[in-house]
């Protein structure tokens, strides 16, 4: 088992520089913008020779936006009394601040496991400035630089001098994919409740909830075992519409949340009841296809559509309207407020993440390409009908089949679709996307040279799915016409 350790101080001392420098990536989100981390984020740190867990926690002290100082103070509170060693940091630019003495004295009572670290110390000449801290009552301060990685080998010396169970003494951690858990990445817009379906799944509150649209910030990894199996739930900041996008903080935070669903195995995709598929959930949608994510679509809220008078099957209908992509994933519904149904989402995701790792023969492929041969051949192209010779079953995760074909390019571009679909009703892939490959092969038959070897089936998935872009590249707002309607999801409070 790994010692934790939980970094504290007043907001915008580094801590979140320290976590990434600790690390080795850029995990929780670096800005000027005080209170930028909210939520308690979870890591396992493996700088040599040392190995264990580490809490980056917000700001003590900080005037949040939103109205959540208190919530903010509960998840460093949980931090400080799970962990093992705490890294009290500190500014040593700006000196003892008084917000520095009232944290010291909350944990003077555990100095046994504190150490103080005087961050921004960029240079041997500011290593001075510590010494100030020493009436902090702690202990010796030690100097350190996040941001040039100054000092950080001393502060591992300093924390597990004498926790010998922080020594790796084993290989390196397995990589994500090996290590048996399976990672639900809990996607959508913004106030859908994700955060509020972690905390019912958790049995605990684990993330910060509130009306205020975007509470979260970081993409949070929260581990979980159940009857299930185990799992680690990766709790994403809510989107909206890119061109409303206006801060560094909301674009950082998409980033971070098209890289969670990128390494996600599963994608709960969440809906508000209550509200209009709108251009960020299709967004969302049309990304988790395009990536080859099983994907549950997940109906939050459904208690107060309900008692409108809403039935499950039109809902279903009108969903499956909107998110034609995704018309083969599951749907379940749920309320996170009362835990209605939200074991549900985990059974799903535990059953497509077993379909995705699945495997057919190939003998069983090439029957079902005769079969589907029979009922519809390709098209004749540009330059002459393409001949598909076999296909085999090449990768899991998404399943992915490759097609040998004589030519490439003389495929027509909505076979691919037919052959999906094909597949998908006769294999035990039915709510899971697939991955079509076709691959020309050399014929003494004819000279001409493909100009793509390999191409990937050419269907509506194809297009491009980014959720964010650079800000030089970002379209201007559209403006409507007075008398014109605004488009689904244009109203959306955030």
């Amino acid at each position: 088992m790994h010692p934790t350790v939980a970094i504290v101080g007043r907001p915008n001392v580094g801590k979140s520089s320290l976590f990434n420098r600790l690390v080795g990536k850029p995990i929780s989100i670096v800005d000027p913008t005080p209170g930028v981390t909210r939520d308690r984020v979870f890591y396992t740190a493996e700088p040599e020779p040392w190995r264990f867990d580490l809490v980056d926690t917000g700001g003590i002290g900080i005037v949040d936006e939103a109205k959540l100082e208190q919530d903010v103070y509960r998840q460093v509170e949980r931090a400080i009394d799970a962990a093992d060693r705490v890294v009290f940091l500190v500014d040593g630019r700006e000196g003892v601040h008084p917000v520095d003495r009232e944290i010291a004295a909350k944990l003077r009572p555990l100095a046994g496991r504190v150490v103080v670290a005087v961050n921004k110390l960029d240079y041997d000449g500011l290593d001075n400035e510590s010494y100030q801290f020493l009436s902090l009552g702690l202990g010796d301060p030690l100097g350190i630089s996040a941001a040039a990685g100054r000092g950080i080998e001393e502060l591992c010396q300093r924390l597990f001098h004498d926790l010998p169970s922080a020594r790796a003494t084993g290989p390196a951690t397995r990589l994500p994919s090996q290590d048996g858990k399976i990672r639900i990445c809990l996607a959508g817009r913004r106030n859908v409740g994700k955060s509020s379906l972690t905390n019912a799944l958790c049995g605990e509150e684990r993330m910060i909830v509130a009306d205020y649209a975007g509470t979260t910030r970081d993409a949070v990894d929260v581990p979980l075992t159940t009857k299930h199996g185990e799992f680690v739930l990766i709790d994403t900041a809510g989107l909206r519409r890119k061109n409303q996008i206006e801060q560094d903080l909301e674009f950082y935070a998409a980033c971070r949340t098209e890289r969670a669903i990128k390494r996600a195995d599963v994608v709960l995709l969440v809906l508000d009841a209550g509200d209009e598929v709108g251009n960020v959930d299709k967004k969302l949608a049309h990304f988790c296809e395009v990536e080859g994510k099983p994907t549950v679509i997940v109906v939050n809220k459904w208690d107060i559509a309900e008692a409108g008078g809403a039935s499950r099957d039109e809902y279903l209908k009108w969903l499956r309207d909107r998110l034609p992509g995704l018309k083969f994933a599951p749907v379940t519904f749920t309320c996170a407020l009362t835990g209605y149904n939200i074991d549900d989402a985990l059974r799903l995701a535990v059953e497509l993440h077993a379909e995705s790792q699945a495997r057919v023969t190939t003998s069983e492929v090439n029957d079902l390409l005769a079969a589907a041969l029979q009922r519809r051949r390709p098209k004749r192209g540009n330059g002459g009908s393409t001949r598909i010779y076999f296909a085999t079953q090449a990768e899991t995760d998404p399943p992915t089949f490759i097609f040998f074909v004589n030519r490439t390019d003389w495929l027509e571009p909505g076979y691919g679709r037919f052959l999906e679909n094909f597949l998908r009703e006769r294999l035990p892939f039915k709510r899971i996307p697939l991955r079509l490959k076709f691959k020309s092969r050399e014929s003494k038959f004819h000279g001409v040279t493909d100009k793509h070897r390999v191409i990937t089936a050419k269907t509506k998935a194809g297009r491009t799915a980014n959720l964010i872009i650079p800000k030089q590249d970002r379209p201007r707002k559209f403006r409507p016409r007075r008398d014109s309607q605004p488009e689904d999801g244009a109203a959306d409070p955030e």
